[in-house]
């Protein structure tokens, strides 16, 4: 896992899989982001093989306190079986799931 911030915006970018094991570290990413973030933050989940509910849970929570800061956030995650997740949960739009980073940065800009 890996976080930048360029022009007010946290990237963060995660690897591997998304599970119960591996939340402690995204908690803590997601977090400081959040807490850091100047205009919005943007997951990155291209790299992503696996995530169970525990990271759709960690995603959600981090874009509502992001809107209550009045934030933006976006998730980017291209077509496939982890973009199936987002689909099959209605959080495609509610997360500002896109599939490339460029879609990502004009979604993820606070309304």
């Amino acid at each position: 896992m890996e976080r930048t911030s360029r022009d007010g915006v946290e990237l963060v970018l995660v690897e591997g899989e998304v599970d119960i094991a591996t939340a402690a570290r995204l908690i803590s990413v997601l977090n400081s982001s959040v807490a850091e973030a100047i205009k919005s933050v943007i997951v990155d989940l291209t790299r992503v093989g696996f995530m169970d509910s525990t990271g759709l849970a960690l995603l959600i929570n981090a874009n509502r306190r992001l809107n209550l800061r009045r934030k933006g956030f976006a998730v980017v995650c291209p077509a496939g079986p982890l973009r199936r997740v987002f689909e099959i949960t209605d959080m495609v739009e509610t997360l500002h799931v896109c599939s490339d980073m460029d879609s990502a940065a004009r979604a993820s800009l606070p309304a």
